[in-house]
Parts: C-alpha cells; structure tokens; sequence
C-alpha cells in the first residue's frame, strides 16, 4: 500500500479513484466494506460467532464516512473541513490495497475460524452466561473485527484515526450500546429492585395503601390494581427506539454536530429514557388504583410506544439547537427582513 503526498501546500482528498490508488474517503469506504463481508463470512461459517452488533458498527462506521464527505489536509497531515466531496484538485492524499496485507486479513479470519472451530464445544456450553467464560466469549464474537487492523501499516492507521476519530467513536457507541436488552438482562437483578423503589416513590404520593413486594419481578400492591414490574417493563423499548431515531438525527446532521455534544446528548437522552419510564410505569399504578384499572390493562403496552416518542421529540426539540455547530444555529435562526 501507498501513501502519497505531493508538494502542494494545502493537501485534500476525493471520492474519485485513479489508476493504482483511491482517494481517502472511498479507499476508508472500501476497507470498511471488505470488513463487513469478512465479518458476514466468519458469522454465516460459525454460529458460535453470530452478532449483529459488529454489522451494525461497521455499517454506522460506512455511513458516517460518507457523509463526511471529502476531507482537507495541511502539510503536516492535520485534517481541515471546507471541502466538497466531488471537487478535485492536483494536490491529493491517495492510499492503495496491498496484495500482501489483504492476504494476512484473510489468513486471520480463517485463522479465527479455526480457533473457533476447536473451542466449539466448550463455547457452545457457556454462550449467554454472565460469568467470566460468558464475557470471553463475547470478547470471542467482537474479534472478528480485529483482522482489519492488518490491512494498514501502523503509521497509515494513526493517519486515518486522525481523520475519522469522531466517525470511529460513533462506531464504537454502536458496537457496545446496538443490544441494550443483553445490558438490561445482565444487571436486573440490580436494576429492577431500583425501578421498583423509585416507581414506589413517585405512585406513593398519590396512591394511599400501596405496598411494595422486593422481588426479581417487583410488585407494587394497590386497592384497585396490583402491577408486577417485569423485565420487559424495564424500558427496554423506549431506549430501542430512541437510538434509531437518535442515530437517524446523527446520520442526517453528521456535518453540522457538535460531536462532543453528541456523544453527551445520547447517554443523557438514555439516562432520561430510563427515568421517563419509572414515571410511565407510575403513572400507570396511580390511574390503575384511581378507577381507570381497565383501561391501564388494555392500553399500557401500546400506550408506552407512543409516551416514549413524545418523550423523545421533546428531549429533540430541547437540546438540538445546542448539538449543531453555531453556524448552523445562526443560519437556522435568520430571519429574512420584510419590506
């Protein structure tokens, strides 16, 4: 592989290929994309391996640099923005495969593979526990996407982390948040008996009598209805749905983010989830034991679909004007002058 800088002051790259080598941005497009089919080859041989998770990074990870577009470079590599995607100028980072190194990525995941094949039987035995053994193979399952790391140099690496460090930490987010429901089964235990209390508190100034039963499956005991808090009470669905519509505010405005803002607007905006659900289930004990018990069975479950998204446009509306860059806040807010 080559990596070229030609004597111009001001380097950039483009989506357009030329002969022996690939301008930054569709060469990132491309390795990335020979990852998502090398990691959907390992899963569809090994069923040990199956996880949807490392899809989904890489495909967050591809969009993402596409919608970055073209990306600018100084002399000293440092990246700037200002650019188009389809503009093109003599000055040009390029970067190319190398025969050799794509050989070494497909000689470890065969190599994966094969250690997979051989701890066949023990993996199969603790796959979904929550011991060490459980965590292994877990760690065992994201493996797959460590291959990548032989299809560039060390020094051409540290170039392309310069460039995508944003774009590689959304990906990153997604790798280790894509199945919130694994999270929620692993601390339950923990996490339900602190949902049964804080749903205890907030239905307990408003509902007189009520008891609560500490349990797996707390229950909270009223006059008029008894409510069993359940693992799929844990606002599971809440947090499903707002990370696609939040990856999908993401994926639209990637440009115009503030990315750090960003990363704290999404572990906020979780954070708010969960509590908005403890009051979603509250709210359902107080107008179970305040006459409306047949209404509360009947209509909690499609009800929940439509508080969480309330909740999350006014979380939206509440916090977008702080993620975008002020340029793009000044812009939205202009007003044209009438005559």
């Amino acid at each position: 592989m080559s990596l070229t800088f030609t004597s111009e002051s001001n380097l950039r790259s483009h989506v357009f290929p030329r002969p022996g080598n690939l301008a930054v941005p569709l060469f990132s497009i491309l390795a990335l994309l020979l990852t998502l089919s090398a990691v959907a080859a390992d899963q569809f041989v090994s069923r040990q391996l199956f996880t949807s998770s490392p899809l989904w990074a890489v495909v967050a990870c591809i969009l993402l640099v596409w919608r970055r577009g073209g990306v600018g470079f100084n002399r000293d590599g440092k990246t700037r923005s200002g650019y188009s995607s389809f503009e093109q100028q003599s000055g040009e980072v390029t970067l190319s495969f190398s025969s050799a190194r794509i050989a070494l990525f497909a000689a470890a995941h065969v190599l994966l593979l094969l250690a997979d094949r051989l701890l066949h039987s023990k993996l199969e035995s603790i796959a979904g526990t929550s011991s060490i053994a459980g965590w292994m193979t877990a760690a065992l399952k994201l493996s797959v996407l460590l291959p990548t790391l032989l299809l560039l140099p060390l020094a051409q690496w540290r170039m392309l982390s310069r460039v995508y460090a944003t774009e590689g930490i959304a990906a990153l987010v997604v790798l280790f948040t894509f199945f919130p429901s694994r999270i929620l089964d692993a601390i339950w235990p923990w996490y339900g008996q602190a949902l049964g209390r804080l749903v205890f508190v907030f239905s307990g100034f408003l509902v007189h009598g009520l008891a609560y039963t500490s349990a797996l499956m707390p229950a909270l005991h009223g006059k008029d209805l008894d409510v069993t808090i359940l693992l799929a009470c844990s606002g599971i669905s809440g947090i499903e749905l707002f990370d696609y519509l939040f990856a999908f505010v993401v994926l639209m405005d990637w440009n115009r983010l503030r990315k750090g803002r960003t990363l704290i607007a999404y572990f906020a905006g979780i954070a708010v989830m969960f509590l908005s659900n403890a009051l979603r289930i509250s709210a359902l004990v107080v107008l179970g034991n305040r006459g409306f018990a047949d209404a509360v069975v009947r209509f909690h479950l499609s009800a929940g679909w439509i508080f969480f998204s309330v909740v999350f446009l006014a979380y939206l509306c509440s916090t977008y004007r702080h993620l975008l860059t002020s340029t793009s806040a000044i812009s939205g807010s202009t007003v044209s002058p009438t005559s």
